[in-house]
């Protein structure tokens, strides 16, 4: 266990929306690391159910925001005023850390001066969809690494660490409804920070959306990299996506021995995607 008199402070941001199912546990587990100078924040955005109620039977500090001032930006630099620690975690509820020394291994990289942020490896919760699984095993199947800019590999927030006197000089923008991470990122690495990706800090974190919450990510994220001109999205890479896209997770369905109802939902989840995304790139011209 890391002594806490010689530990820097750490502050654990934690922004919640009716998390209910993930809350307990999530700081059930961060209770327990073996790095144990920290402090949590709960950012909560209006939840309706027992969020709250479950956050408060654990040391943690919880604020209340309106759900109508929240983008993820806001809501992080609102923590980040408010934090006390020298490194800061920024860590969705349903995010749940897989080893006790989660947080001992995401800080030792702050050792190198150099380093702005340290991103976790994601992986999927036992019960994701076929599609997301196969991606996020694919995207954080890398090495040890300081990641640059443009990807393929970018920048997130599901569960990141950030020097704060780094965010004392670039905050979040506020004003994006998407890629806020990675937009700070291009603007951190300008300044020739490094940003590293840390497989050994281990996460689970899938979504299990329908296809209203599909249509909503992609549209999301489809206008953000488009206004930010990350990267162009045409009409014909939307076309071949959902063509060629569904024919290859219905395949896939069929060749890893997946529940046929993921077979028939695979087209129905291309075709939301690419509306979205050509929603996505008329509404930004």
């Amino acid at each position: 266990m890391t002594n806490s008199k010689k530990a820097k402070l750490v502050s654990i941001i934690i922004r919640t929306k009716n998390e209910e199912r993930f809350i307990g546990q999530t700081l059930s587990v961060i209770y327990s690391q073996t790095y144990n100078n920290f402090e949590v924040l709960i950012i909560d955005s209006g939840s309706s159910d027992r969020t709250i109620e479950i956050a408060k039977k654990y040391a943690v500090t919880v604020f209340e925001i309106k759900p109508e001032e929240f983008t993820w930006g806001y809501a992080l630099n609102y923590g980040f005023v408010r934090a006390h620690g020298e490194y800061i975690i920024c860590l969705s509820a349903h995010a749940l850390p897989l080893s006790d020394n989660w947080l001992e291994i995401i800080i030792d990289n702050f050792k190198d001066e150099c380093v702005a942020a340290v991103m976790c490896n994601t992986l999927p919760w036992p019960d994701c969809n076929p599609f997301d699984r196969r991606g996020l095993l694919k995207k954080f199947n890398i090495r040890k690494q300081d990641l640059k800019v443009g990807g393929p590999y970018i920048f997130g927030n599901v569960s990141s660490a950030i020097r704060k006197n780094v965010w004392e000089k670039i905050h979040f923008d506020e004003s994006l409804t998407y890629c806020e991470d990675e937009e700070w990122m291009r603007r951190v690495k300008r300044l020739n920070y490094k940003v590293i990706y840390e497989p050994e800090a281990k996460v689970y974190h899938s979504h299990n959306e329908n296809l209203k919450g599909i249509h909503k990510r992609a549209f999301s994220q489809a206008y953000a990299v488009t206004t930010l001109k990350f990267e162009e999205i045409t009409l014909w890479n939307i076309f071949f996506e959902v063509i060629a896209g569904s024919l290859y997770d219905m395949l896939y369905v069929l060749i890893k021995f997946e529940n046929l109802k993921w077979f028939l939902f695979a087209p129905l989840r291309r075709i939301v995607i690419g509306y979205a995304k050509l929603k996505a790139v008329l509404m930004a011209k």
